[in-house]
Parts: C-alpha cells; structure tokens; sequence
C-alpha cells in the first residue's frame, strides 16, 4: 500500500511536468514561428534588393518608362510593408530597385551571399541585419566581397514600419 501511496503523487507530478513541458515548448514555438515570418519579410526584400539586376528590371531601365520602372518596384516590395507611406518611404529613399538601378548604370551585377539577423533588445519589433554582397563588373572574371549592413522595423503582423540598407558606401565604389 504504501508503493501505491508513492506512486499515485509522482504519477501526477510526472504528468503536471509533462503538460507544463508541451504549454512552454508551444510558446516557444509560437516565438520562433513569430521571429522567422519577420526574418522571412526582411529576406525576402534584401533578396530583390540586393540580387540583380535581372533581365527583366535591365530591359525596363533601357526601353521602359518610369511607370514600368514604378510598377516593377510595386510588385517587388509593396506586398511587404505595413502600409503606403513606409512602402513610399522606403523607395523614395532610393532603396528597393534604386540600388539596383545603380548597379545598371555602371554595369554590375550584386549577389547575395550570406545575411545574418540580430533582434533588438527593444520593446518593438527590430532586425540589425548583416550582408554579404558580392559584386562583380560585367564581362569580369573577379568579384569583390562588400559588407552592408542595415535596420528593419516590423508590426505585430510581420509587415515593415521602417527599412533601410546602409549601402552608400558600396556605391560610391561603383561610381570609381
């Protein structure tokens, strides 16, 4: 009797653990699903920022008109911010296909090498952000490694507030 008097408690304990394990490791879960969406969002506007310039934006700057340039630019990154005024913001900056307008003029092409992701300790949702870019002149065989780096400011729905990419630098090297 007293085995079972044992028993009955530690099964019960072991049983609160299991629960109180599966309710922690759902909500770390939650958090995590949460932080990729956001570094899904930030990816995936470096990625048609910085990778390029493709045929398509080439055949545009060359033969378009800058409602063509527009629209390409609105479908590349509307769809991922919060609302029009940061969308507006963001390419008024000349960031979006503006950077890759640069590499047009002086005939290079960027590639995406590595990105790495670092959450503010801020009460709001904040991503430093860290490139890799290579850089390479048309008709070149060698490339250069540049490091850009940058800040994006996300809502609770995974949408951008604010975004910029710390890429001067870079471009005035383009421009030598």
């Amino acid at each position: 009797m007293s085995i079972r008097r044992l028993m009955t408690p530690m099964v019960l304990f072991g049983g609160i653990l299991i629960l109180f394990a599966t309710g922690c490791s759902s909500d770390g879960e939650t958090k995590v699903k949460k932080q990729d969406e956001n570094i899904v969002t930030i990816e995936s506007i470096l990625q048609n920022a910085l990778n390029g310039p493709d045929s398509e934006l080439k055949e545009i700057y060359n033969n378009g008109e800058i409602r063509d340039l527009m629209q390409y630019d609105k479908d590349h990154f509307e769809e991922y911010f919060a609302n029009k005024t940061s969308y507006e913001k963001f390419v008024n900056t000349n960031q979006g296909i503006g950077i890759l307008i640069e590499a047009i003029k002086y005939d290079y092409n960027f590639k995406v090498k590595n990105i790495e992701y670092e959450k503010t300790d801020s009460e709001e949702i904040i991503y430093n952000f860290t490139v890799e870019l290579e850089y390479q002149k048309e008709g070149s065989e060698t490339s250069q490694v540049e490091t850009v780096t940058g800040q994006a400011n996300l809502d609770d729905e995974h949408k951008i507030e604010d975004f910029l990419i710390r890429i001067g630098e870079l471009l005035s090297k383009l421009e030598n």
